[in-house]
């Protein structure tokens, strides 16, 4: 929720505390990782986090459109014509998804507005605690946006499979464009969060079918989950971005293609929606899906723009480099829209797997959060838990790695190597793995590690 200049003063007094002396809650349950500054007259982020106590019923299919439908809607076709074809069917479940996400907020996603989480006089949307704890990736004081993946100007046209779109400067030394984003669950993925972290701001942990996991575990059929994705980039150097919401980011400085430390607020534009929902037709229980905001759609508004590039059920463990390319057969768990009107703004994963505009190229969507993994003191990377973000011959050679990067996981499955047996699964949600390793990180360190130089 965006309230105005009103709360500033009250909102500053919440970031006095010594950082080494705050507790667990108050650095779960913060707004930001810094005040506004005095006499700021824009929007103020606050946390969504009056989370339900008790699960809501569940999602009648008059609301949740997308749960109607065939009972082998994700079944696997082996067969030469089991590869998916963009049709209506697949359009109207993204857009049942995008519809529900969209229910009452601004037609134009002007910044003043902002994202609205109260939705025919309830909470629709809430946020997960924890991402104001790092100074240098956390939550800004606007919209309460976090640093995500940096992208290239590559990443915005035509090379291996990423955007069609001419762009400036392409000939040039490539430019390097922060990705701000914010994520927001729906009342049945709110309650998991409810129950996964005390009022304490510590996790509350508990067994699953004899596994360590956090309380509420697994996101019970009717969760939403929604990406915003701004980027640094302008429509003067991606033409498809016309017209794309340009909302305001308190986000890094940056000087010859480098950002640093300081902060200071600036225009981010709208780049990619990403949706999730649970699907209990979906041999993983989850359906990814990608927005790519695309100006060649000449619609109304901003919503009208955002093209559905394609969803995603499972991480096709038959196609390389899951298998070695000679067995490997043509991704069929991932659809994609290759219409005309979209081809401009077609970004995919690996291997026709599904992937989102400011996305790795050499991941997809469900492959990357399928593998939210965290030992049980919060460490995320070897020898620890899998590397999620990338690791040598990603998607380019069959291998251990890649093996167990593109398996298909259900909770509670943990990673399917065995190298890693004690792990905790959070169910795809990377948001509740960052959490997870942000309050681990204080348990040990106190403080957070302090924003060092540019990055």
């Amino acid at each position: 929720m965006i309230k105005l200049t009103a709360v500033v003063s009250s909102l500053a007094l919440c970031f006095s505390f010594n950082l080494l002396a705050a507790t667990p809650a108050e650095l779960a349950w913060r707004n930001a990782v810094s005040p506004p500054p005095p006499g700021w007259q824009g929007p103020v982020f606050q946390l969504s986090h009056n989370y339900p106590t008790e699960m809501p019923p569940p999602c009648d299919k008059s609301v949740c459109k997308w749960l109607d439908g065939p009972a082998n809607l994700f079944k696997t076709d082996f067969s030469e014509q089991g590869v998916p074809e963009w049709d209506q069917q697949w359009q109207d479940y993204i857009m049942h998804i995008l519809n529900y996400v969209r229910e009452q907020q601004d037609p134009y996603l002007r910044n003043e507005q902002g994202w609205k989480v109260q939705v025919n006089g309830s909470t629709r949307w809430f946020h997960v605690p924890w991402m104001a704890y790092d100074p240098t990736t956390g939550r800004e004081f606007i919209h309460g946006f976090t640093n995500e993946r940096t992208a290239v100007l590559s990443d915005f046209f035509g090379k291996r499979g990423l955007h069609g779109l001419a762009a400036a400067g392409k000939d040039a030394a490539e430019p390097r464009f922060e990705t701000w984003a914010f994520g927001v669950y729906n009342p049945h993925g709110a309650y998991v969060l409810g129950q996964a972290w005390g009022k304490d701001g510590k996790p509350v942990l508990t067994s699953y079918a004899g596994n360590l996991t956090q309380a509420g575990l697994p996101f019970p059929e009717g969760t939403v989950v929604a990406k915003l994705l701004f980027s640094t980039v302008t429509p003067e150097q991606v033409a498809y971005l016309a017209g794309s919401p340009a909302w305001m980011a308190n986000r890094h400085i940056e000087q010859n293609n480098q950002f640093f430390c300081q902060r200071k607020p600036q225009p981010v534009h709208l780049v990619q929606l990403d949706v999730a929902v649970v699907d209990s037709r979906s041999p993983t229980n989850w359906v990814y899906g990608t927005f790519a905001y695309n100006a060649g759609m000449k619609g109304e508004t901003p919503w009208d723009n955002l093209s559905p590039v394609g969803l995603q059920w499972g991480m096709d463990p038959w196609t390389f480099p899951a298998v070695p390319k000679a067995e490997s057969i043509p991704a069929r768990q991932s659809v994609l829209n290759q219409s005309d009107i979209n081809v401009q703004a077609e970004h995919f994963g690996c291997h026709q797997r599904l992937a989102g505009p400011v996305d790795n190229k050499l991941s997809s969507c469900l492959s990357c959060h399928g593998n939210a993994f965290a030992s049980p003191d919060g460490r995320q990377l070897e020898p620890f838990s899998p590397n999620i973000f990338g690791f040598e011959g990603q998607c380019e050679q069959y291998s251990a790695e890649n093996v167990a990067y593109f398996q298909n996981l259900k909770y509670p499955m943990g990673p399917v190597s065995g190298s890693f047996p004690n792990t905790i699964s959070f169910d795809t949600s990377l948001q509740m793995w960052v959490a997870f390793g942000q309050y681990w990180q204080y348990a040990r360190d106190g403080a957070p590690q302090p924003c060092q130089g540019g990055h």
